[in-house]
């Protein structure tokens, strides 16, 4: 969506990562935007937040924006002001569920307010407040604060996932542009985004790539989440089809892993870890880097892990002749990187059947498939 200046990427980005080629559609003439407007108290909020659960905000997703106490305690000062706040954007799902997506911060401070969790001190308009507790204000104002009214954009079904980007990104605009996988990571909060971490951080993972994922801008979720959906899809586990199109392809994927049930998300662990451990074994911590061309190492390639690890959950290697193996996937290898399917158009529905196609057939003539 974003090419390499727009989404803070830099030269030492993962080879073949998202956000280094310039999307090539501009408009979107087929989409159906759905907004409307409507408003809640915060006592309304407050309830949908902590009890019914229909209104999600995400804490892992506010990065190094969090609010500090000093901007909480203004912000509610401005509310028992009668002070109006920004609008507050919102992504509906069918089931009716609202994701928010601009005015976190805002709705956590005023929770918290609302729970008891800090007291109002150094105001500058109303002093007589300080010290005091949301169970310590006069009912007057207590009820001041339940009935203030904060308006809300909704951005309804069935608005298009690449769109729900765009709109993301334009709201969350500010210091450092999001690329998509932290814009997935704020969307479809759950049980995909708490998996992704967990992976990211296990030592299979660490050992095979050599501590060569970095997590800044969440690199290292990005290709775990491309190799657990591509290999879903190519097992037939899920049943989206693959369009050239990983935006909204991952997007599903993460919307699926979400309805998961427990043993589902074990399964994946598992898979993913077996795949790191044998990879690790047979290619040590270069495995998923083409051969260099002089002495300095190439980075990780995306394509070539996200095929290579789908290629390890295909194979055992207790049952086969590791030398030979090895000697395979380095004429493999080598055929990939001369392919041109893992530097350009590396999302093209060609290139993925390609890539797949050919590590499949591996397994398949290894008599592990």
């Amino acid at each position: 969506m974003y090419d390499k200046e727009k989404s803070g990427m830099n030269e030492n980005a993962l080879e073949g990562e998202e956000g280094l080629s310039p999307c090539t559609e501009d408009v979107y003439p087929d989409a159906t935007v759905k907004i409307s407007r409507d408003q809640y108290s915060i006592f309304e909020i407050r309830r949908m937040l902590k009890d019914t659960k229909e209104l999600i905000i995400d804490p892992e997703f506010q990065r190094n924006a969090v609010w500090k106490i000093e901007q909480e305690r203004e912000l509610i000062e401005s509310v028992l002001m009668g002070i109006p706040i920004p609008i507050i954007y919102v992504f509906e799902e069918k089931d009716g569920k609202k994701q928010v997506v601009d005015g976190r911060q805002r709705i956590h401070a005023i929770v918290r307010y609302l729970d008891n969790e800090f007291a109002l001190d150094n105001l500058k308009m109303l002093p007589r407040f300080n010290r005091k507790r949301f169970k310590e204000l006069d009912p007057l104002y207590q009820s001041k604060l339940e009935r203030y009214q904060i308006p809300l954009y909704v951005i309804e079904p069935p608005t298009p996932e690449r769109v729900k980007y765009d709109i993301f990104d334009r709201v969350n605009r500010g210091g450092t542009r999001l690329n998509n996988q932290e814009m997935r990571n704020a969307l479809y909060s759950g049980q995909s985004t708490s998996l992704l971490k967990k992976l990211s951080k296990v030592k299979e993972f660490q050992e095979a790539t050599g501590g060569g994922v970095k997590e800044r801008r969440m690199r290292d979720r990005y290709i775990i989440l491309r190799f657990l959906a591509f290999h879903l899809w190519r097992k037939k586990i899920i049943n989206f089809s693959y369009k050239s199109n990983p935006d909204d392809f991952l997007a599903e994927v993460m919307k699926t892993i979400n309805d998961f049930t427990p043993d589902q998300i074990h399964q994946l662990e598992q898979w993913f870890k077996q795949s790191m451990v044998q990879s690790f074994a047979i290619l040590g911590a270069d495995g998923f880097r083409f051969e260099a061309y002089n002495v300095n190492r190439r980075s990780i390639n995306m394509a070539l892990f996200e095929v290579l690890a789908h290629f390890f959950t295909l194979v055992d290697i207790k049952v086969t002749d590791r030398s030979a193996l090895k000697k395979n996937l380095v004429e493999l290898k080598r055929k990939f990187d001369d392919s041109g399917y893992f530097k350009s158009r590396v999302d093209s529905t060609i290139s993925v059947e390609y890539r797949f196609g050919e590590v499949e057939k591996l397994a398949r003539g290894r008599g592990n498939d």
